[in-house]
Parts: structure tokens; sequence; C-alpha cells
């Protein structure tokens, strides 16, 4: 013998679904909105590195930041290590002598520039300029 009822009407598995999806995106509204307020989510306008520090021809890292520093033939260069992809962190392989993408595999030669996808568009420079003894590093126009 089955029975026609079931435990739930349509309309209660309705209500039902329609809070849980309510509850989910308030739950997904604090740590979105941290993040946009973070640091890491805006170029570090303003950052101060000392010009003191040691620059080399291959990129390093400027403390727990995402830029890159390095000395060019023009100067002190920098670049905001952020995948033009979806913004996963990239790092720069001295053996490889290019920025690699953990999350989706982009590729970028040592000057920043896409050699395999999904990323198409460069790495982001940061202006650099020398003030006091410091190299101050600015949001790229744009």
């Amino acid at each position: 013998m089955t029975s026609d009822r079931s435990l739930y009407s349509r309309r209660q598995v309705l209500s039902l679904g329609r809070k849980a999806l309510l509850v989910l995106g308030m739950g997904s509204i604090y740590p979105v909105s941290r993040y946009l307020r973070s640091k890491e989510a805006q170029l570090a306008v303003g950052r101060i590195a000392s010009s003191e520090m040691p620059l080399r021809i291959n990129w390093q890292r400027l403390g727990q930041t995402r830029f890159w520093l390095r000395q060019g033939n023009d100067g002190v260069e920098a670049i905001w290590a952020s995948c033009t992809h979806l913004g996963c962190e990239v790092s720069y392989d001295i053996e490889q002598d290019q920025w690699l993408c953990p999350c989706h595999g982009s590729l970028y030669n040592r000057d920043g520039k896409p050699v395999q996808g999904p990323a198409v568009s460069p790495l982001v420079r940061a202006e650099v300029k020398e003030k006091d003894g410091f190299y101050l590093l600015h949001q790229p126009p744009g």
C-alpha cells in the first residue's frame, strides 16, 4: 500500500529552498566585502621599498605583496604579479625564466607577456619613482 501524501508540500519545499539561498547569499557578503576592502584587492599605491634593497637582474618579491622588482635596462622595474586571466597570484621561476600561474596554467615570459593561455594580456606594470631614497610604486593608469 502506497500513500499519495508526501511529507512536505511543494510550497513548503520551495519556501525552504528560498530560505536556504537567502542564507547562503547573506553568508557570502562578508567574505566578499572583506576581500574588496583588503589591500590585496588593490594595487599598493604609494607602497614604499627601501632604495637600499639590493636589486638584481632577476625579479624579486617585495615583502608580502604582489609587487616584484628588478633592475632593468632603463632602471628599476615593478610588476604586479596577478594573472590577467582571473587574478591568481603568479610567481617568477628563475630556472625557467618565466612567470607561472598555478591556477589555470598561464605562462608569461620574463617581461610579463603571455606565452601560453588562457591569459592573453600581459602582467600589469607599476610605475617606479625614486624620491628621498625610496622607490614609490604607483598604480599604472587604466
